[in-house]
């Protein structure tokens, strides 16, 4: 019969073990790692908790955090935050206890939805190089497994979750008990006298990984007690699959893409699958460094998604909307862009800035903040209905010397490449009416007040989330 010490000293070494992996993928890291523990408050994560405060005894160089994010999914979660805090003040651990909002969003499932939130408030609140660890174990892989199953997943999906797993960032996120199934860690909790919290939803079967986990998984280890485990290997042979052929396209993507773009010059003689691997290996590529507008890790599209895509670039350009993004072509790239709001007419006065105070607008849709900074001595206020924000229209004219020459502002940016999607979201200020100042570009030589303006008014363009990224701004004539 199995001792508590044995219990606890086979379960460090199993948490040890994946540390220790951890250690060596950061070996190149100068200086202690930031070791983060997400909490939940079931026996898992108590477990983490407790295993990683043993490891802190022996490893004190590092530093420590415990998170717990409380998205108010139960009536008692309030009361369950509490307690974890008290927990971590009596441990003597750094921690991070808050609410956490979770908007609705169309037939996505609150468990999705909450899961997602937790993940990207979790990578705002820790290092850009921390190793976050989760509960997760065998079981958890298990219906992680049959739910990719179920979905009609591919070796991506169906790798289900990976021991260590890149994050945002060079962030990590591990699973130090993932060896283990939900039995073994509910002895070691009682055999360490933890305090956990048991969640009654977790028994509602209307939620799919609950039915699996109460009405399936048993059944299938009643028949085969080594299910579980053997189920596990054929995810990592998926992942290991999956691995392989991301090592195999991995110079390629590199070549076609600049870290905001995919280049689709020549795609078409390539086989569908290797199309579609490409495209999700970009995207991928696009949740190591989250793009500003991207409150969360962008899922992936569906197999559907991919296949209209491959099908629009073959006979125009592909706009494919997916669930929190879209797939849009342009010039021999394919970009991954925002769902973007209804722009109808976005003109608002420009208010007069003082000496001491720059005046602003705020552009509709999240488009930037156009800034206007006094640089006169002498002021000479006007009414402020004269000088107005809006976006460029087809019919502007541009002028960047006064012995420069006009040019049609919107033919000039796409011959510059610029994506239509910016083209119509691209600042401009009009005094009476008149183009005045365009973003990125200057003064406007061709309006008869440029030069005197230019004098007076300093104006600057700060990008929102939804307007173009300074990297995609063609350079000024």
């Amino acid at each position: 019969m199995a001792t508590v010490k044995s219990i606890s000293d086979t379960f460090y070494q199993h948490y040890c073990r994946a540390l220790a992996k951890v250690v060596a993928h950061h070996s190149v890291q100068q200086g202690p790692l930031s070791i983060v523990v997400a909490l939940g408050g079931g026996a898992d994560s108590q477990s983490v908790l407790d295993l990683t405060l043993r490891y802190r005894e022996e490893h004190p160089q590092h530093h420590y955090l415990a998170i717990h994010l409380d998205h108010y999914f139960h009536p008692h979660s309030p009361k369950w935050a509490e307690f974890l805090r008290q927990q971590c003040i009596q441990h003597g651990i750094a921690h991070i206890v808050e609410p956490l909002d979770v908007p609705k969003q169309g037939r996505a499932s609150k468990e999705a939805l909450g899961r997602e939130a937790r993940y990207s408030r979790m990578a705002q609140l820790t290092d850009p190089r921390a190793v976050i660890l989760l509960g997760h174990h065998l079981s958890d892989q298990s219906e992680t497994f049959l739910l990719q199953l179920k979905r009609g997943a591919g070796p991506k999906g169906l790798a289900a979750m990976a021991p260590i797993a890149p994050f945002t960032d060079q962030r990590l996120l591990v699973r130090p008990l993932l060896g283990l199934n939900k039995a073994q860690i509910y002895q070691y909790a009682q055999a360490r006298k933890l305090q956990w919290i048991e969640d009654d939803t977790n028994t509602d079967t209307r939620i799919e990984r609950n039915f699996l986990r109460h009405q399936v998984l048993p059944v299938l280890t009643a028949r085969w007690p080594q299910f579980e485990t053997t189920l596990a290997r054929s995810a990592a042979l998926c992942a290991e699959q999956q691995n392989l052929l991301d090592e195999l396209l991995a110079a390629e993507l590199a070549s076609r893409s600049d870290g905001q773009r995919l280049h689709i010059e020549g795609f078409l003689s390539y086989s569908s699958a290797r199309q579609r691997a490409l495209i999700r290996q970009f995207i991928d590529q696009q949740n190591q460094q989250l793009p500003t507008w991207a409150p969360q890790r962008l899922r992936l599209p569906s197999q559907a998604q991919l296949e209209q895509v491959i099908s629009q670039l073959a006979n125009t350009r592909a706009q494919v909307s997916c669930s929190d993004y879209q797939l849009c072509s342009f010039a021999n790239y394919l970009y991954l862009v925002p769902h973007f709001g209804a722009l109808t007419d976005v003109t608002a006065p420009l208010p007069w800035p003082t000496e001491a105070q720059p005046s602003q607008v705020i552009l509709a849709d999240d488009i930037g903040v156009v800034v206007a900074t006094w640089q006169s001595e002498i002021p000479m206020p006007l009414p402020t209905d004269l000088l107005a924000v809006s976006l460029v229209q087809d019919g502007d004219e541009f002028m960047r010397r006064t012995d420069g020459s006009r040019q049609r502002l919107k033919p000039w940016l796409k011959k510059r490449q610029l994506a239509p999607w910016w083209r119509q979201r691209w600042p401009c200020v009009r005094f009476k009416g008149e183009l005045l100042w365009v973003a990125g570009f200057g003064y406007n030589m061709a309006h008869p007040d440029a030069q005197t303006w230019a004098q007076l008014l300093r104006l600057d363009y700060q990008p929102g989330m939804r307007g173009a990224p300074l990297q995609q701004w063609p350079h000024p004539a």
